[in-house]
């Protein structure tokens, strides 16, 4: 009895040790774990204290401020867009010596007229170039369509627009386009913007690096790029972002595709792969995939891979196919150990994955319901509505050839632009025959608004009193180009009186509206005219020798800032009105 109490004393105290260190083992792996996450938290904060925000197409991205980022060629609409810093001496040397080279190859049928179009491209964006259509070649041959023998023929020309702007060069180019499309390339060209320092733009539009494009851009030109980012820190660690709007959707997503990729491995195989997370995640209001798993490599390195998908529709620029991955462990020659433990590259993967979203832009200030007015030097192309009332300068035309209507035409608001009719010279032939041959260029016709004037200027039937010319005056106008003159403060709309000297360069309309002056170009510092008025048949002398016109002081009206007195009208033959 004794010995089965003791025994039974004995069993107590050995049941309660065993206890005690299971308990004591439990809360030492609890603690340590809780260790654990503590410096991983900590690691996660000191690589992400101090952060930059990156522009990438139509979103931005928080990456560590010492993150190196590299962006490869976009594509957009068919063009590759290549961006890279220049000087404006070596992009213009560079532009010569591209031409030169494209006029000296002989086309596809041994002649000289390898270079079909050489025209000036002057954008919105503050970038100017050329663009070089090029190198026409034709693609013929027969397919068979299961059923019978087809005989096809492609046809398709070299497009480059090379524009400079700020310190960037552009290069937008296809080495194979369609020729009636050509004018695509004009629409990118004139909406680029240069931004070296890459910063987040205000406005709408792809970020690229080096420079942006501003919207309108659609779906269905394909806006693609792609972005990379590594740690110098942490060379091991290695980011990709993929955008690529427009495109059909895979039928199957990551997770399913995941899964079937890895039912291909032997079982030894897949022992070395471990899914930590495979699930649907949305960031920045996207709904996407996401799969994160623990990869154990043949030399034994441990590593980690995070992949998150966009499907991305056909139809939604802000919402394209997103392929978003950060992985861990990748070496020059091979896989190395991971630099963060789990923990930390989980929460360096949720910190900086949770930083996607569209890029905000703020909406134009609406004052009124109308549409702000086009600004002068801006373009429309043939086939679109007009968007301002005005004189447009064609982009085609000159040296000899002149454009059916006029090179300067007064189109109205909501009219189409035309498609240019222009007209080389006749040859002795043609002049003895009474006939004008006719061609329509082979690309898009662009129009520049130059003048909002709502009718010709044409020249006074009397003379007009002159201004004192600027050196006669005894003032200075050197440097004194329209934004000096802004900041000088003399805006649109100020006045000045006769006798006194011109404070703005520019076109000056006479207060009187019966004076026959109308609106005229005066320089910087001349002495402003008096006004020119007719005086009715007879009005002092019934003598055809009598006076026609009078002269008395008047005040002037500043309608436009120009450094010279181009013109903006022309008549029926193109020439200067």
């Amino acid at each position: 009895m004794k010995h089965w109490i003791h025994n039974k004393l004995a069993k107590v105290p050995a049941g309660i040790v065993i206890a005690a260190l299971a308990t004591a083992w439990a809360l030492g792996a609890v603690l340590n774990e809780h260790g654990m996450a503590r410096q991983d938290r900590h690691e996660v904060v000191r690589m992400t204290e101090k952060m930059k925000t990156v522009c990438v197409g139509r979103f931005l991205l928080d990456l560590p401020k010492e993150a190196q980022i590299t962006f490869s060629t976009p594509r957009i609409d068919g063009f590759t867009v290549v961006i890279f810093p220049e000087t404006l001496d070596e992009f213009q040397t560079r532009l010569a010596e591209r031409e030169a080279l494209i006029k000296a190859k002989p086309d596809r049928l041994g002649g000289d007229r390898n270079l079909e179009v050489a025209k000036e491209v002057r954008g919105d964006g503050g970038m100017t170039g050329k663009l070089l259509v090029h190198s026409r070649a034709v693609k013929e041959g027969t397919a068979s369509n299961g059923l019978e023998i087809e005989r096809y023929r492609h046809e398709g020309v070299a497009v480059e627009a090379l524009m400079h702007g700020n310190g960037v060069s552009v290069n937008l180019a296809s080495d194979f386009y369609f020729p009636d499309m050509v004018g695509n390339v004009l629409k990118l060209a004139v909406k680029l913007v240069p931004n070296p320092e890459n910063k987040v733009p205000a406005e709408p539009g792809f970020c690229m690096d080096g420079a942006y494009l501003r919207d309108p851009l659609t779906a269905d030109q394909l806006e693609q790029i792609t972005m990379f980012a590594r740690l110098p820190s942490n060379p091991d660690i290695r980011f990709l972002l993929i955008l690529a709007a427009g495109l059909q959707p895979d039928k199957d997503g990551l997770i399913e595709r995941d899964a079937a990729t890895k039912s291909q491995f032997s079982p030894t195989e897949r022992m070395r792969f471990s899914r930590l997370r495979a699930a649907p995640r949305t960031i920045g209001g996207i709904y996407g995939e996401e799969v994160v798993k623990r990869v154990h490599e043949l030399n034994d390195s441990i590593v980690y891979s995070f992949w998150w998908e966009v499907a991305g529709t056909t139809d939604n620029i802000f919402v394209p196919h997103i392929v978003f991955q950060m992985d861990t462990g990748e070496g020059d020659h091979g896989p190395v150990p991971s630099s963060l433990s789990e923990g930390a590259a989980m929460g360096m993967w949720d910190r900086i994955s949770s930083s996607i979203r569209v890029r905000p832009t703020q909406p134009p200030e609406r004052v009124a319901a109308e549409s702000p007015p086009t600004p002068l030097g801006s373009y429309a192309w043939a086939g679109e509505r007009c968007p301002e009332s005005g004189w447009w300068q064609c982009s085609d035309g000159g040296n000899g050839i002149g454009v059916l209507g006029g090179q300067r035409q007064y189109i109205r608001k909501g009219e189409r632009m035309p498609q240019a009719l222009l007209l080389p010279p006749q040859t002795l032939w043609e002049k003895l025959r009474g006939v004008q041959p006719s061609f329509e260029s082979k690309t898009q016709t662009s129009w520049k608004l130059v003048d909002k004037r709502s009718r010709k200027r044409v020249p006074s039937p009397l003379p007009l009193a002159q201004a004192t010319p600027v050196a006669a005056a005894g003032i200075t106008s050197a440097g004194t180009g329209p934004s000096v003159m802004e900041q000088q403060g003399v805006a649109v709309g100020s006045f000045a009186a006769t006798g006194l000297p011109c404070p703005a360069s520019g076109w000056w309309l006479c207060d009187d509206p019966r004076a026959l002056d109308g609106t005229r170009w005066f320089a910087r510092g001349s002495l402003l005219p008096p006004a020119t008025f007719a005086l009715p048949p007879g009005g002092f002398s019934r003598s055809a020798n009598s006076a026609k016109s009078i002269e008395r002081r008047g005040a002037w009206r500043l309608v436009r800032l120009a450094d010279a007195p181009e013109q903006a009208a022309s008549d029926d033959n193109g020439k200067l009105a």
